[in-house]
């Protein structure tokens, strides 16, 4: 079940396909990951954005977040940020220029909730929800 969240600068609104990267960063995810679950991407235009120490006043910045269900090493989660970011460098293009700065950020989820419950094998259970719905708080 990842969740994956872009956020960009505004600059890159008009240049980067989100359609495209999402479906490399989906493909990608669910391989480098070994999740079983659909991946949920959100895109985020940034009001602003602002790399001190830059020469250039408009630097275009990309990050990418992927939070995953906890259980995979940290190796796991190294070698899937270094491959988001090749991926991600791909797809950021001209439009972007040569001073892009890009950033990848792989994490476990803590306290994840989720609406419907698929009846799927859990990954930090390791079984079958029991039910459909909302599952209360501990």
């Amino acid at each position: 079940m990842p969740q994956i969240t872009v956020d960009h600068s505004p600059r890159l609104t008009d240049t980067l396909d989100r359609a495209a990267l999402a479906t490399a960063l989906h493909a990608l995810v669910v391989e480098g990951s070994g999740s079983r679950g659909t991946c949920k991407t959100f895109f985020r235009a940034a009001t602003e954005t602002y790399v001190v120490g830059s020469e250039h006043a408009d630097v275009p910045v990309v990050h990418v977040e992927v939070a995953l269900l906890p259980g995979r090493s940290e190796r796991t989660m190294t070698r899937l940020s270094q491959r988001i970011l090749a991926l991600l460098l791909e797809h950021v293009g001209a439009g972007a220029g040569d001073d892009v700065v890009c950033s990848v950020e792989v994490r476990p989820l803590a306290a994840y909730s989720l609406y419907p419950v698929r009846r799927e094998f859990s990954a930090t259970t390791g079984s079958r929800p029991e039910h459909r719905g909302c599952t209360p708080a501990a």
